[in-house]
């Protein structure tokens, strides 16, 4: 008999079909598995099989009386995936396969892939699961030894699948609302929508900051006044009391100080330093671990936890030496003096689902693989962080110095390394003192200067600092008990953030500017148009600590369902209730309809009329294939004005450029732009 492993994504499988000896790779039409060793090894690619759209369930039309939308769940299979479910429900069914093996990501996600798919074919053979967070030939077959039974992870699908259908709900019946109301088409989320009004509360604050100067006095060694002047002539009136005056250091304090070693990196952390050294977004960053992981370089890299467990600690020192190709001086450095195997490195109470992202013992090939720049910067950076938890702390004097002159007190802070330690590699210069003082000593002022700065507003958002916004979104949250369940998970999760952003972007709510993240004008209205509970960071810390409570068998799905529900239907209340409303929306009106004589606007799509499909059904596609371009606004609205508009610089299908008069031509089914004659521009521009 055989037993079938199931994994998330083609790479993987052919990673673990590799370890476990299933080498046979057998074709099925399109797609393929591997065989041998006693194994099947087949994959998903994701998510194969949803809980479907609105449509699915026969809500077709907009329309406020069918919110809120509370389908009872089903599965459906996505669109184009149809031959790689074909293949896993024949291999899942086959006679000779006697054990299902869930190898997919580790995690609530993964485990919805997989239940997802098993539960929608209806398989009923049993289920082992396999728990990995790295893709080392040791890492799986160390797993596959110590499999936990499937039935162990209900309560984890349970908050998974709950999570989904919450979400559901939410966003499809929110985005709907919003949409119709607004005449526009809209996107809300449980996640998304608090991170649009956290970016567009930021730039508000930020537009209506009003700067003010200060001055302050320095001394020629750099100590400064301890008075900060609102006005230029009050920092002058105290220079000029200074000037020509003894100093006397009344007290020169030094203290050794430490700045331990940072931590491992998670998910996050590696994003926000990825968009810091090199300007990559978070969904660059995630894309290029996640190949590095699937090459074997890298652990897994969808983590929050900055820690690895007690029992990797052997496997740490292994790493160390594979890491000689890329650093050999450092490595040797850091096994003569010792790997730092302390608490900052390993903590199994901070380890849940993954411990933290760290190189594997094969990355010594690194420099063999063939990998794009994205790859490569990320790879040294997990690397450089790896080395340098390792290492020592950075050990430091600090020297306090004040300045007397004659009752106007200065003061300087001086630091003086005396072990680098982990800052050793490091590009930043490290501090050197520039001064050095005893108690009691005097000397003369010299040339007292006068500094002008303004106070700042806040920075806008870039990816690095948003990111650690939602990391630590407790810090927003007043609610002491909401905090606690959000403090170790935060706003989304570490797989999804970097998703939210981009779908912010695309929805038009927010843009980048070189490395910093703006809300539009669009985004900033849309976010004041809405209530509180839909954009506060409130809400998914009360969906945490019920999603939690599911899954330790402490809640029922049906609580946090019902609630939801409860919830859109008293928004979706109010919002009929509403009595006036400036609508927030981006279409551009370009005319009249000649069919029922409302709006025509601009989409995504192309031209159509306010009316909607079933009342009217007017429409012009934006891009004609037949002139080789798209309509312009202004086009379509001399078109619908006049009925006739020339278009210039259209292509042939041969190729040739060329201008015409088109008019409009509505069938009453169809509507076309009908050429009636061509444009000569080179008599044309000659005549004006």
């Amino acid at each position: 008999m055989l037993r079938l492993i199931l994994c998330e994504k083609p790479s993987v499988a052919q990673n673990i079909a590799y370890s476990l000896g299933a080498n046979e790779r057998i074709s099925d039409g399109k797609v393929s598995y591997y065989q041998g060793n006693g194994y099947i090894v087949t994959n998903a690619v994701g998510h194969i099989v949803g809980i479907g759209m609105p449509e699915d369930y026969g809500w077709d039309k907009w329309e406020l009386s069918s919110l809120p939308m509370m389908p009872d769940f089903r599965l459906y299979p996505l669109y184009g995936y149809g031959e790689q479910l074909r293949l896993l429900k024949k291999l899942l069914f086959r006679d000779d396969v006697s054990e299902v093996i869930n190898a997919c990501d580790a995690g609530r996600e993964g485990e919805a892939i997989f239940r997802y798919i098993y539960d929608y074919l209806g398989c009923k053979k049993p289920v082992k699961r396999l728990w990995i967070s790295s893709m080392t030939d040791e890492s799986i077959r160390q797993g596959m030894n110590t499999l936990r039974d499937g039935a162990d992870m209900e309560k984890l699908f349970a908050a998974a699948f709950t999570r989904a259908k919450a979400d559901w709900i939410h966003g499809m019946s929110l985005s709907r609302l919003y949409s119709i109301v607004n005449d526009d088409s809209h996107k809300v989320g449980r996640v998304k929508t608090p991170v649009l009004n956290i970016i567009a509360e930021r730039d508000k604050a930020i537009a209506g900051f009003v700067s003010k100067p200060f001055f302050k006095v320095l001394l020629p060694n750099g100590a400064e006044c301890e008075t900060i002047c609102d006005t230029k002539a009050q920092a002058e009136a105290l220079a000029a009391e200074c000037s020509g005056k003894t100093v006397t250091v009344t007290s020169a304090e030094t203290k050794q100080k430490k700045e331990e070693r940072p931590l491992l990196h998670s998910l996050t952390s590696l994003q926000q330093e990825a968009n810091e050294v090199y300007g990559m977004t978070a969904a660059a960053t995630l894309k290029a671990a996640q190949s590095l992981y699937e090459q074997k370089f890298i652990t897994y890299p969808r983590t929050d936890s900055n820690y690895l467990t007690d029992d990797m600690k052997p496997l740490v020192g292994s790493i160390v030496k594979c890491l000689s190709g890329y650093d050999e001086s450092r490595v040797q450095q850091l096994e003569s003096q010792g790997l730092s195997l302390d608490g900052r490195v390993f903590n199994n109470s901070k380890v849940s689902d993954h411990h933290a992202l760290i190189p594997t013992n094969i990355i010594g090939r690194l420099g063999q693989a063939e990998l794009t720049e994205a790859e490569q910067n990320v790879a040294k950076l997990v690397i450089e962080r790896f080395l340098g938890v390792l290492d020592q702390p950075y050990i430091y004097n600090e020297t306090k110095y004040v300045f007397d002159a004659d009752g106007v007190i200065f003061r300087l802070t001086v630091k003086t390394p005396v072990q680098l330690g982990w800052r050793t590699y490091k590009k930043e210069p490290q501090e050197t003192p520039a001064v050095s003082y005893r108690q009691g000593d005097s000397f003369p002022i010299g040339e007292v200067t006068i500094k002008e700065g303004e106070t700042t507003p806040p920075k806008h958002f870039t990816e690095s600092s948003l990111l650690a916004v939602m990391e630590n979104i407790d810090r927003l949250i007043e609610d002491k008990e909401l905090k606690t369940y959000v403090k170790e998970r935060g706003l989304g999760t570490p797989a999804t953030r970097a998703s939210i952003i981009e779908e912010l972007i695309s929805a038009g709510y927010i843009e980048r500017s070189k490395k910093m993240l703006l809300s539009t004008d669009y985004g900033r209205a849309f976010a004041a148009s809405l209530p509180e509970n839909v954009k506060s960071a409130e809400l998914t810390a009360h969906w945490e600590q019920m999603l939690s409570d599911i899954e330790h068998g402490e809640a029922k799905p049906d609580d946090l369902l019902r609630e939801i529900g409860n919830t859109v239907s008293d928004i979706v209340q109010a919002e009929r209730q509403r009595t006036s409303r400036i609508p927030v929306t981006r279409k551009v009106t370009v005319g009249i309809c000649p069919r029922c004589g409302r709006k025509v606007c601009k989409n995504s799509k192309g031209f159509s009329c306010e009316a909607g499909k079933e009342k009217c059904g007017f429409f012009i596609f934006g891009q004609d294939k037949r002139i080789g371009r798209s309509y312009t606004a202004a086009e379509i609205r001399e078109l619908l004005g006049t009925g006739k508009v020339t278009l210039r610089n259209c292509t042939s299908s041969k190729g040739k450029k060329y201008s015409a008069v088109f008019a409009l031509e509505d069938t009453g089914q169809y509507v076309n732009l009908r050429l009636i004659e061509f444009v000569n521009d080179k008599k044309r521009r000659t005549a004006d």
